[in-house]
């Protein structure tokens, strides 16, 4: 059963709605409209949970648009964006780089305690999460081009989903990725 956490947020909400003992139907809807803020994540199309199986599939694009140069991850830079999955789940991100100047990587990373460095290590967080030739500006995942990684997400915590090549996230190229505890999500 693959859920979007739109269709989370809306139940929740109509839960929460329905608890309160209040009318919220056109008619006797509150002034002010009520409705529960979604989570970064739940407006991503990119993004399919499956929780009977604790898989999640990203499809994430590099340069997708001319956000930032084209150092992107689906339009976000710099850390504008969240991705927040299940501890324990087996992610599989199909990555793909429409820049049409630069090869990328990506990869889940630490945060720098302050700005990135001009060359991240590219030693991922996770065993498997990271594109191949991550480094190089030739010979990562290149325009036009897609690779597809896996990895289980096993330690909770807040990291990065960052291009390795060196420069871009510095400048900007990565979003947040963050593993929530077990039973948080």
């Amino acid at each position: 059963m693959i859920r979007s956490w739109v269709i989370v947020g809306v139940a929740l909400f109509n839960m929460s709605a329905a608890g309160c003992g209040e009318d919220y139907s056109a008619e006797g809807a509150p002034p002010v409209e009520m409705r529960m803020p979604a989570p970064p994540s739940a407006v991503a199309d990119w993004m399919q949970v499956d929780s009977a199986t604790n898989t999640v599939a990203l499809g994430v694009v590099a340069g997708s648009n001319a956000t930032n140069n084209n150092w992107n991850l689906n339009g976000y830079a710099s850390g504008n964006f969240t991705v927040s999955v299940p501890e324990g789940a087996t992610v599989t991100i199909n990555f793909s780089n429409n820049d049409p100047n630069i090869g990328h990587s990506i990869g889940v990373s630490e945060k720098p305690a302050g700005s990135w460095p001009a060359t991240p290590d590219p030693t991922p967080v996770f065993d498997g999460a990271i594109s191949s030739e991550p480094a190089s500006s030739t010979e990562s995942t290149r325009a036009g081009e897609s690779e597809t990684i896996t990895f289980t997400a096993s330690t909770p915590g807040e990291y990065a989903l960052v291009c390795y090549v060196p420069g871009h996230a510095t400048a900007g190229m990565w979003i947040n990725f963050t593993v929530e505890p077990a039973g948080a999500m």
